[in-house]
């Protein structure tokens, strides 16, 4: 059922909307948005509490990539960055998705969290109805949280 955030976005097709304008983020994200991009691959995926393999249905590796502020999956923009702080603990990452894909709404915000170390990325995200922003890096069982760890790709 979660899974849809990793697993459903390899099989939608591009939509050919017109995109709302984006309202410019603070200084301090944009700056925290630039350790973001590029490359990251993913690692561990934890869905209500079980981890399983994170790859897509076909059984390729996931991949994704920030660019500016699109969250892209096999090149297809499927989330922009609606929300990025990194002064709280822990930091605010909110993506709001571009498609339906599955469980996912097209236009809905969803609110996460997330800490970078390095080369490596973890996102945890809420992706029941309504808002509800995670709290800790955890997925338990009936919590619609999606944990995933990524390393980024090397160039």
């Amino acid at each position: 059922m979660l899974a849809a955030f990793v697993s459903l976005t390899l099989i939608v097709s591009p939509a050919n909307r017109p995109e709302e304008k984006e309202k410019e983020l603070p200084e301090a994200a944009q700056k925290e948005l630039k350790k973001l991009e590029g490359k990251w691959k993913a690692t561990k995926l934890v869905v209500e509490g079980r981890e399983e393999e994170p790859k897509g249905p076909d059984g390729q590796e996931v991949a994704i990539e920030f660019k500016a502020r699109k969250f892209l999956l096999g090149g297809e923009e499927l989330f922009t960055v609606a929300a990025l702080d990194p002064s709280t603990t822990p930091k605010i990452l909110d993506f709001k998705a571009l498609k339906d894909m599955g469980e996912i709404g097209k236009g809905k915000t969803y609110e996460g969290i997330y800490k970078l170390d390095g080369d490596t990325l973890v996102i945890a995200l809420y992706i029941g109805e309504g808002q509800k922003r995670p709290e800790k890096f955890e997925s338990a069982e009936g919590s619609k949280v999606v944990v995933v760890t990524f390393q980024r790709e090397k160039k």
